[in-house]
């Protein structure tokens, strides 16, 4: 239980070369951050001898009802979707296997919103703004977007990713009015193919330089702006081998910074100075629509609670 509720520090392991040493999995991963809850040691309970029993639950309910959770009245789920407007939603989900794409799906399954998976060829197909108001792409490289699977590994319709055309028709929807919400990795392909006014500070930069494999950092959030209106001024978010940028234009408008301040909450962040006080999300108006640039995974492994209501409030925002 202390692994998971208290904040992990990790030592700052380093290979013979200088460069960071690859840990198992991630560095940090305290479960209160994630999900954005206080979690205060108790250190006594004070309570009569007889006082201290256990009773044996008999439904879900009587747990819902402790935590002040909306109670289970059927078999439909007590979870309700926190997005009001009535919002079009496509999830793209190209030929090459992504677990942040199965991540994005199964948060957006948990809390009932509704969305359709778009593969390679509707991007290809173009007219995408008939179909959806917002587009999501999930944290991938951008040669596994454009190229997908190489011809003949796969049967052809498994071959091929966006391609240049899909490309076209993703800076079409925007143009058009759509708003298109990228996280992490994938922002890359939106800043360098739509000359977005933003650049990854982090791009080639040495792990003997900087490192972060996967740790919880302080955010700062502009609460004027409506994606982040609702949350407080700082909050916990994770942060895995992801992105900052800086910004080339005053048409960005900035959502939240990492922290300038007490920027990791857990884990290992191997040369702070580089992420410190630059921008961790960002909108960006192109033609009639917008682009959100996550630079960070605001749903990581469904996780991160916490940060979801900026990924709900910027599906929102797409509506107004």
């Amino acid at each position: 239980m202390l692994a998971l509720f208290e904040p992990q520090i990790y030592p700052n392991r380093l290979t013979g070369t200088g460069e960071a040493e690859r840990p198992y999995d991630v560095a940090g991963w305290t479960l209160p951050l994630q999900m954005g809850v206080e979690a205060p040691a108790v250190l006594a309970i004070k309570e009569t001898a007889t006082e201290r029993k256990l009773t044996l639950l008999k439904n879900e309910n009587e747990v819902r009802g402790d935590l002040a959770l909306a109670l289970r009245k059927s078999d439909e789920s007590p979870i309700r979707n926190p997005i009001k407007q009535n919002v079009r939603i496509g999830i793209y989900k190209g030929s090459i296997g992504n677990m942040d794409e199965g991540w994005t799906r199964y948060v957006f399954d948990t809390f009932n919103v509704p969305y359709k998976s778009i593969n390679d060829g509707a991007v290809k197909q173009g007219n995408l703004k008939s179909t959806y108001d917002v587009l999501i792409l999930p944290s991938q490289r951008t040669r596994d977007l454009v190229e997908g699977n190489a011809a003949g590994t796969v049967p052809a319709e498994f071959a091929g990713g966006i391609s240049d055309s899909g490309v076209s028709n993703l800076k079409e929807f925007v143009n058009s009015g759509g708003t298109m919400i990228c996280f992490d990795q994938s922002c890359e392909l939106v800043i360098k193919q739509f000359n977005l006014p933003l650049r990854n500070v982090l791009e080639g930069v040495r792990s003997s330089d900087f490192y972060c494999p996967g740790s919880i950092v302080s955010l700062e959030l502009d609460s004027k702006h409506p994606v982040a209106a609702t949350l407080p001024t700082n909050i916990p978010g994770y942060f895995i081998n992801s992105s900052a940028f800086a910004s080339t234009d005053s048409s960005v408008n900035v959502i939240a910074r990492y922290a300038k301040e007490n920027l990791l909450r857990s884990g290992w962040l191997l040369g702070e100075d580089k992420l410190r006080g630059q921008i961790a999300l960002a909108e960006v108006p192109m033609g009639k629509g917008k682009v959100i640039l996550f630079a960070f995974r605001p749903q990581h492994r469904g996780q991160t609670w916490g940060t979801l209501p900026l990924l709900w409030n910027a599906i929102s925002s797409a509506a107004k």
